[in-house]
This record gives structure tokens, sequence and C-alpha cells, in this order.
């Protein structure tokens, strides 16, 4: 015989319903949506309009916010800070309740911004979307020299497979809010402006010669992993 769980508090008792009373899939919806057969137990819906399931990925917890126009603004990156901060369940957390497993905002790159950066810091103007590329560099903090060791490192590397290292730029960062354990191994990061060299030239403003997006794409790729083995420092580069 089964036994319904009951739960009691001051004034009411309270029955919660047996495995076998809960809607099942057959009334949730489930079924409801055409299932793609080729899934695991049909769990993804069948690619229809302009969804397609093979770009599902798996996350704990993800927000999407995007202008329906396509049109950049400030308040998009503002909207998913507070996403953001929104979801304090994000990951596991240390013993000192303040360090968490990481947790990020991911953009397209804001070409406006970069732009006037690398003009002001670099002294160098960036080319048009797609034509260069930047990612984030980890260096170990308050240490110059290996910091110009590894820059310079990553310069020869990219000379080698027809890229140009166009400049760095400090990314500031505010750790008033993290915890000891994180506090004390926060590193440095850096932004490398990256350019085709056959198509920017050598100058300080892109000459416009020829440029292959899949080739450039490529060697960003072999620079990302040759860098990532040569000096222990975790790097991502993109064009988009």
């Amino acid at each position: 015989m089964a036994i319904s769980p009951t739960l009691f508090d001051d004034h009411h008792t309270i029955s919660l319903p047996l495995a076998s009373e809960e809607t099942s899939t057959a009334d949730n919806g489930f079924h409801a949506v055409e299932r793609d057969p080729n899934s695991w137990a049909g769990s993804l819906p069948a690619n229809q309009g302009l969804y397609t399931n093979e770009n599902e990925k798996d996350a704990c917890g993800v927000g999407f916010i995007c202008h329906i126009k396509g049109e950049q603004s400030h308040k998009i990156v503002s909207d998913a800070r507070q996403l953001l901060c929104a979801m304090t369940h994000r990951g596991a957390t240390g013993a000192d309740s303040r360090d968490g497993d990481g947790a990020g905002v991911m953009t397209g790159i804001p070409h406006l911004f970069f732009k006037r950066e690398a003009e002001r810091d670099i002294g160098c103007i960036l080319p048009t979307p797609g034509e260069y590329a930047v990612g984030n560099v980890f260096f170990k903090a308050n240490d110059p020299i290996q910091l110009q060791s590894h820059q310079s490192v990553f310069a020869s590397i990219a000379s080698h497979l027809g890229l140009r290292v166009l400049g760095w730029r400090e990314v500031p960062t505010d750790g008033t809010i993290l915890g000891p354990a994180a506090s004390s191994k926060e590193p440095a990061i850096y932004q490398p402006f990256i350019v085709l060299r056959d198509n920017y030239g050598d100058g300080n403003a892109s000459q416009n010669g020829p440029f292959d997006a899949k080739q450039f794409e490529r060697q960003l790729y072999v620079l990302r992993k040759h860098v990532t083995h040569t000096m222990f420092v975790t790097s991502n580069l993109s064009s988009q």
C-alpha cells in the first residue's frame, strides 16, 4: 500500500502527491512539439524555422539578451550585468563563501569602443570589423619582467604565423569583491589586437591588402594553441 507523504505546520496538514499522481510527460506539453528522433530519448525538439538543435549547449544558468533589430547598445551589457548579478546560485563556492567558480558576460567585439581604446593606448587605427582579432590573455600579476618576456614570445609566435600584434590593452579590473583565496591568485589581464600582416602592413593604419577570413581564423587558432602550450597562459582569440 502506498502512503502519501505529509507535511505539518502550526495550523494545517498538507498531503503531497504520490509520484504516480504527478503530471506525466504526456500532459506537460513535451510531446506537443515535434521531437528529433536522432536525439537521445527524443530530448531535443526537431529543427524548425530558425531553430537548429545543433546549436544547443549544456550550461548552468544562462541568460540571453539582444536587440530585436540587431542594433549595438551599451544597455544590452548593463542589462546582462543585472541578469548575471541575479544568478547567485551560479557555480560552486569556496570555504570563505566569497569565491565562486567564475561567471561572466559574453558579447560581440565592441568595435567603436576598441577603436577608441586602440587609438589612445597603442597609437594604431583598427581595421574594419572582422579584419582584426582581440582576446583576453592572463599573466602573473606584479611581475613586469615576465610580462614583457611573455608578450615578446606571443608576438614572435604570431609573426611566424603571418600575424602582427598591433599592441596590448591593459584591462581595468575591480577586485574588491574577491575573497582572499581568489585575490591572492588574481592575474593581470591584457588584450592583444592582432591583424594579418599582409592585409594591415607594418604601419599604424591598414593598407587594405589581400585578406582571407578563413586563413585568419585558422592562424588565430594555431596561435592560441601554441601560446597556451608555450607560455602556460590561458587565452582566447576571436575576430567576431
